[in-house]
């Protein structure tokens, strides 16, 4: 492919991929301002807390293929048969992974006593596991096609939309969330699932069962270091549910979503589209990678810097305008963690397109796994004297750890991943004006000179 063409694939996937995160976060934004009022803090508290235990299952299935599998296959895509061998490999494992985690899911269903009070809304939450399992994305990510994934994305997140709006008329209908969630995932990633499997003409082979754990023990680092990771993200969500009342996880969960939405929105297109870019570019030399990487990491700073102190100066409006009063005291939870978003695509770049695509997954998975004991450890220790602003402030000291950790690492590795030559307002501008064309306008014409 040639200089201009991914150039243009490129501008072309982080459009795609905002879209995918609008569709994900934004859209379903539309309902909550109503359903909030209706359930409460509360039952709000409950549903992100079964969320976020399910999490962990939807974790064991999904393992690490959306970063190895992607890597594997970006090497040569349009071999057919060596896309097969992959495809059959992630997708024989993952049956295995879900059916391990459904095992463990009943067991501990019937076990603890915090989660058979809810049993209705965790087994419906539980649903979304289905989905993940035919969830490819990584096949679309790996050819580029990314547009697909923002097309079936949308689609889903559109329908869950307009049914919330017509189902939870009342307090005791919050139930009824999760249940569309899953179900709605579900039936559109076996609609994708099928619509890759003709596109790519894709043929799935009985994998081996010694493969298969072949395959889990090649592709454990990135796992274990995803594990870490969710430690100090959704895990502060179930320890804060098993210390303190719904109503706490509510207020947390209020102003960690709009976080989540604002991170995802801003970072998550830049990251999954510059992975594969990122990765060609270390593919033809370490200096070349760094360099590319160099060159973005002011366009993500000034990007996601003033996107913080928007959310910071408007916090108490967005809780106030999605919840109503009755969430006024996640406002400094709000707050607090506006400027994660800006902590968590540094962290991106540093982790996920330095170190990964150098090779360096012992080094990430040590400084995730010491970001999700220092992580375990702080919540413990302040969620009982100050409850949800205690994990509040525990996902920003871990942020910041995790910042300082990666560049002092890859500084010792010398490796500059932050070169102050680059933070000049025209070199800004030439980076930056053909991404923020495309996704804002989606202009045809691209003057990216991201060599």
């Amino acid at each position: 492919m040639s200089a201009d063409k991914s150039r243009q694939q490129l501008t072309k996937n982080l459009f795609s991929l905002t879209i995918v995160q609008v569709a994900n976060y934004v859209l379903p934004l539309i309902s909550v301002p109503i359903y909030s009022r209706i359930i409460g803090p509360e039952k709000f508290g409950i549903i992100n807390f079964s969320a976020a235990y399910i999490a962990y299952f939807n974790l064991i299935i999904s393992y690490s293929f959306a970063f190895s599998a992607t890597r594997k296959l970006v090497k040569d895509p349009h071999n057919e048969e060596y896309r097969n061998k992959i495809f059959s490999e992630v997708f024989c494992t993952q049956i295995l992974l879900f059916l391990f985690a459904t095992f463990i899911f009943l067991i501990l269903l019937f076990t603890v006593s915090e989660f058979s009070e809810n049993k209705t809304v965790i087994i419906f939450s539980y649903l979304i596991c289905v989905g993940n399992l035919f969830t490819q994305n990584w096949i679309f990510q790996a050819m580029q096609d990314l547009s697909k994934v923002a097309i079936f994305n949308f689609v889903s997140r559109l329908a869950f939309t307009i049914l919330i709006l017509i189902v939870i008329q009342k307090n005791e209908d919050y139930i009824w969330q999760p249940f569309l969630i899953g179900v709605i995932q579900t039936a559109v990633a076996l609609w994708a699932f099928l619509w890759a499997y003709k596109k790519y003409n894709l043929k799935l082979t009985i994998v081996p069962f010694s493969r298969c754990m072949q395959v889990l023990v090649e592709e454990r680092t990135i796992f274990f270091s995803l594990i870490f990771v969710n430690l100090y993200t959704t895990t502060n969500t179930v320890i804060l549910g098993l210390y303190q009342n719904s109503a706490q996880v509510g207020y947390y969960t209020a102003a960690q979503r709009l976080i989540i939405i604002a991170q995802s929105v801003l970072t998550m297109p830049l990251s999954e589209a510059f992975y594969p870019f990122i990765g060609k570019a270390f593919g033809e030399s370490r200096e070349q990678g760094v360099k590319v990487t160099q060159k973005l990491i002011p366009l993500i700073i000034v990007y996601c810097g003033t996107a913080s102190l928007l959310m910071l100066t408007l916090g108490p409006i967005a809780i106030k305008l999605f919840y109503g009063s009755k969430f006024d005291a996640a406002i400094p939870v709000f707050q607090i963690l506006a400027v994660v978003p800006l902590l968590f695509a540094l962290n991106n770049m540093l982790g996920v397109q330095i170190m990964l695509n150098l090779g360096m997954d012992k080094y990430f998975l040590k400084i995730t796994a010491s970001a999700g004991i220092l992580s375990i450890v702080l919540n413990f220790l302040m969620i009982s004297k100050w409850g949800y602003m205690g994990t509040t402030l525990n996902w920003l000291v871990t942020e910041i750890f995790l910042f300082t950790s990666m560049y002092l690492v890859l500084r010792k590795q010398k490796i500059n991943p932050i070169n102050f030559q680059y933070f000049t307002v025209s070199l800004l501008q030439e980076y930056g004006e053909p991404i923020v064309n495309k996704i804002l306008r989606r202009t045809s014409t691209v003057k990216s000179q991201i060599d």
